[in-house]
């Protein structure tokens, strides 16, 4: 496990949904994206944390199970539930050692979890063992227009903290052989979609101002002194490289999904 990969939720919990809110009417369309793939049965959320999509999904009609290794985050989802007056069932548990029977679910969800986790094949197998015959694994993201603004940033910031600490990095499933894997475990994997679509207005000020209040996803797996260090290194990038760091741009966000069909097992 590296600096990466052990990164705790425990400390955002309680702020991760604001931080990462899906406005309104995105949050509506992708719950109901989530509902239609998973034909409104069962659906195990893996990586649940504070059920910024399992919310949606149980609103739109599915029967979901939240499950996360992080008990606040957890908590953070059953708070939020309850304002929106969801029943969403949740299990404390690692997501390489399911606590539940096989055949439980006709979906499984997992959106931004195999990056952080070393184990991550387990995940797979697990999640088709729990899986019945012709269900689907989802699998999310949240995308940013690469030349907006704030896509510059994040992609520079990445290269930032690289350079000064190479052992932040994320697990191989962060890249093609995630699907490469999938194609061993018999998975057909349909073509990637867009969910919803929404704008941000943000300008560098503000995506620099969230970095040092940590509020800001890429910052979260950070000491101080990284953070520190990190920063002392990219405002002045920032400065040099934008003409008015205060100019707001509306900046594009999409939920993407991709839908796994037919896995079977490791692929051994």
């Amino acid at each position: 496990m590296n600096a990466y990969t052990a990164m705790s939720y425990r400390e955002i919990a309680s702020r991760y949904n604001a931080i990462n809110a899906l406005p309104p009417r995105a949050a509506l369309q992708v719950g109901s994206a989530i509902a239609r793939y998973a034909r409104g049965e069962m659906l195990l959320d893996l990586g649940a944390g504070a059920g910024r999509l399992a919310i949606p999904a149980a609103l739109a009609g599915c029967r979901v199970v939240a499950l996360d290794l992080e008990l606040a985050m957890l908590r953070a989802g059953w708070r939020e539930a309850s304002l929106q007056a969801v029943d969403l069932p949740s299990v404390q548990a690692d997501a390489v050692r399911l606590p539940l029977c096989d055949n439980s679910f006709d979906a499984v969800m997992i959106n931004n979890l195999l990056h952080l986790v070393p184990q991550w094949e387990a995940v797979l197998v697990e999640a088709v063992r729990v899986m019945r015959p012709g269900g689907v694994l989802i699998q999310g993201r949240d995308w940013l227009d690469p030349q907006s603004c704030a896509g510059r940033m994040r992609a520079k910031w990445r290269e930032v903290i690289a350079m000064l600490r190479p052992q932040m990095r994320p697990t191989a499933a962060a890249g093609p052989v995630l699907f490469q894997t999938l194609a061993r475990m018999g998975g057909r994997v349909e073509a990637e979609i867009s969910a919803a679509e929404w704008t941000e207005c943000l300008s560098p000020a503000r995506v620099l101002h969230r970095m040092r209040q940590r509020m800001h996803n890429e910052t979260w797996a950070l000491d101080d002194e990284l953070l520190e260090a990190g920063l002392d290194l990219f405002e002045p990038w920032v400065r040099q490289t934008f003409d008015d760091i205060h100019a707001e741009e509306e900046v594009v966000w999409r939920f993407m999904m991709t839908m796994t069909y037919g896995l079977k097992g490791d692929g051994s």
